[in-house]
């Protein structure tokens, strides 16, 4: 198996943990408020970030938000080997220089909650999904590609009501 791939269907593992992190614009998220709705959680370090737009894009594309209104979309970075010092000069770098067009909320994890809960690979983004009881049902990680997308999609699928024709 490729080591920058991993990924595993979890059937009653990794309950929703108590996760409470803060965006950019300290807005306090908890990830339990998501109940009764399917969570894709999608996480990048420093290198893996570059990869998040190919998850986002993908996603969007295949379940459109209009469509599947129960699929809720959380993106965080994982900054636990930011010194503190430089917390500040970091986050300014989650805002958008356009004030007309407010960049996405981002999840600053400072402390590595995500991977310490739920396993993290460097490097890669990492994409957890949590069903409608908070129970982790997916994580994977990987660059984006259609070989990382097929089992999310395939979890995905199963857990979505379908739109109808």
């Amino acid at each position: 198996m490729n080591r920058a791939i991993f990924c595993c269907a979890l059937s009653l593992a990794a309950e929703a943990s108590q996760l409470l992190l803060t965006d950019q614009y300290d807005h306090p998220f908890q990830l339990s408020d998501l109940h009764g709705s399917v969570v894709v959680l999608i996480v990048g370090d420093r290198t893996g970030s570059n990869y998040m737009d190919a998850w986002s894009r993908a996603l969007r594309a295949r379940y459109k938000p209009e469509d599947y209104p129960q699929l809720k979309r959380v993106s965080a970075a994982n900054l636990a080997s930011v010194p503190g010092l430089l917390h500040g000069f970091v986050k300014k770098k989650f805002f958008s220089k356009d004030p007309a067009h407010p960049a996405s909320p981002v999840l600053l994890d400072w402390q590595g909650a995500v991977a310490h809960s739920y396993g993290f690979h460097d490097n890669v983004t990492n994409v957890y999904v949590f069903d409608r009881e908070g129970i982790m049902q997916y994580k994977g990680s990987g660059k984006g590609t259609s070989s990382d997308l097929d089992p999310l999609f395939h979890v995905l699928d199963a857990l979505l009501v379908k739109p109808a024709p």
